[in-house]
């Protein structure tokens, strides 16, 4: 987009968005974990929840013991339309809304009490959720958004599926639920994949692109 504009390319430096060093720091959980599927995030249209909602229905009738929480705030109007969903389909009894979470130990306890995240956007540029969650070595579910795409490599560090595609998002969670050396190695590789998004390792980026900056003007 910058060089439509007509930018130069040679003058154009990216820093993408970081996530604290205690996502890698913390040690991980290893406690059993309850066949649960995560969301956090706004619960809002541009999330396109009502995909996931769907998909799990189509999982949860192929395997009972799931589970699937919401964490984030709720737009009104939305809110009252996913539940609604979401009571239509019976699935009060395994689909749970929890209030946002602020304290960042908070967050990653949550994160290691599920197997699986599903990020079901129809628009994403930088999804730090993403980023938090590979950190610790979950396997992560995207849409094929910009920003899923950038991040994630189909059957290498996560998985993908066509947005507004509940029947390959259920796809992808049951098999993201099986137990093999694919989903292993993709819990490694995801976490390796992240590391260059810590803001110990950003932070040094951008001040060696400061002080390069700062001696180039010196000799102007």
């Amino acid at each position: 987009f910058l060089k439509k504009l007509g930018a130069d390319s040679n003058k154009m430096i990216y820093v993408p968005n970081g996530i604290p060093e205690e996502f890698f720091k913390i040690k991980i959980s290893k406690n059993k974990i309850q066949n649960k599927i995560l969301f956090f995030g706004r619960i809002a249209p541009i999330k396109d929840i009502e995909t996931l909602v769907q998909a799990f229905k189509i999982c949860s009738e192929k395997n009972k013991n799931l589970s699937l929480d919401f964490v984030g705030p709720i737009e009104e109007d939305y809110g009252k339309k996913i539940k609604s969903l979401v009571e239509k389909l019976n699935l009060e009894k395994k689909i749970i809304f929890h209030n946002p979470l602020y304290s960042l130990k908070e967050k990653i306890k949550v994160i290691d009490s599920c197997n699986i995240f599903v990020l079901p956007s129809k628009r994403e540029a930088m999804p730090q959720a993403l980023i938090e969650v590979m950190s610790r070595e979950k396997i992560v579910i995207s849409s094929r958004t910009e920003g899923g795409k950038e991040i994630i490599k189909d059957n290498e560090n996560g998985y993908l599926f066509e947005i507004g595609n509940e029947k390959q998002l259920a796809e992808k969670i049951l098999l993201a639920f099986e137990k093999n050396k694919l989903n292993e190695k993709i819990k490694k590789n995801a976490r390796n994949s992240v590391k260059q998004f810590s803001w110990n390792i950003l932070a040094d980026r951008i001040e060696k692109i400061i002080k390069e900056e700062v001696k180039s003007q010196q000799f102007l």
